[in-house]
């Protein structure tokens, strides 16, 4: 494994600097470096990836000795940007990305607490918020991965919420609605291939209890139960998902843990993927969602010992 000075010996001196500044949250270095070399900013690396500095404050898609939680991530950003950084560039990271879909799948950022900040920066920079296609790719990516923060600033930037797991995750239940009575003015567009939305009905409804459980949208989650949606459903979903009741525990998600163990959620359930029950998932709820977590956890505890409402 190389270290971090073998990997930015390997580039321009000046890039190297300022990659050393960006992962270190080191707004004074980096201000100097880009004073000083006014293209830096839109310089690449010479790594696989190629990335520019902007593609940096991700965390994500660079070599991983260079990745790791920045709490001013977004201050750093905001003075690339101000540069002149191009925030719908792209990068050879995974094939392609730019710097939103780098944003909303990367734990670093969530684990700092700024990964929403970062998108609504990047929203306010310019970023294209339903992605190169036009597909709602940076909100299926967030939603795949459960950056709920990037989920929430996304949906409030206007992101499309045109298909049943983008809907339930935004709370539109008149959408939800309509959809579930089979109303034909309702104009429904595929989700990305990164989240594939069922084309059979009843597994697409199960699919958005998930991503409304996950996202504590309660009215949307009472709007599917309501109309016969199976509570201990386990539909495809992503890593991040298996019945509702797990997928909602790992966020912290009270309120929604509530009502669908009411409704008849069975906390001992273990999902398919990992086998585990749904307060062994809490126990992985990642940042800011911990203590929710385990207030969820605990709920689900004294449910065992004694009669809950």
């Amino acid at each position: 494994m190389a270290s971090i000075d073998e990997i930015l010996a390997a580039e321009p001196p000046a890039f190297g600097r300022a990659v050393r500044a960006i992962i270190a949250g080191d707004p004074r270095t980096l201000r100097a470096e880009l004073a000083a070399v006014p293209d830096l900013v839109r310089a690449r690396s010479t790594s696989p990836h190629h990335a520019t500095l902007l593609h940096y404050v991700s965390a994500n898609g660079v070599e991983s000795e260079l990745q790791g939680p920045v709490a001013n991530a977004d201050e750093i950003a905001a003075l690339l940007i101000a540069a002149g950084a191009e925030v719908n560039a792209g990068c050879d990271a995974y094939g392609w990305s730019d710097t939103l879909g780098l944003v909303v799948t990367s734990d670093h950022p969530n684990e700092a607490g700024v990964a929403g900040r970062l998108v609504a920066l990047l929203c306010s920079a310019g970023a294209t918020i339903d992605g190169p296609q036009g597909d709602g790719s940076p909100l299926a990516a967030a939603l795949a991965f459960a950056t709920l923060d990037c989920v929430e600033v996304l949906i409030a930037r206007g992101a499309r919420t045109d298909n049943p797991a983008f809907a339930a995750a935004a709370g539109r239940t008149d959408w939800l609605r309509a959809w579930l009575d089979g109303h034909a003015t309702i104009a429904m567009q595929p989700a990305p291939n990164l989240l594939p939305l069922s084309s059979d009905r009843a597994v697409a409804a199960e699919q958005a209890l998930v991503f409304a459980s996950m996202c504590g949208q309660t009215e949307a989650v009472r709007l599917l139960l309501d109309a016969g949606v199976e509570v201990n459903a386990q539909p495809p979903g992503s890593h991040w998902t298996a019945t509702p009741l797990h997928t909602a525990a790992i966020q912290g998600q009270v309120v929604v843990v509530k009502l669908l163990v009411q409704r008849g959620a069975d906390p001992t359930l273990r999902d398919g993927r990992h086998r585990s029950t749904a307060v062994e998932w809490a126990g992985h709820a990642r940042g800011p969602r911990r203590a929710l977590a385990r207030a969820v956890s605990i709920l689900l505890d004294e449910r065992e010992h004694r009669n809950w409402e």
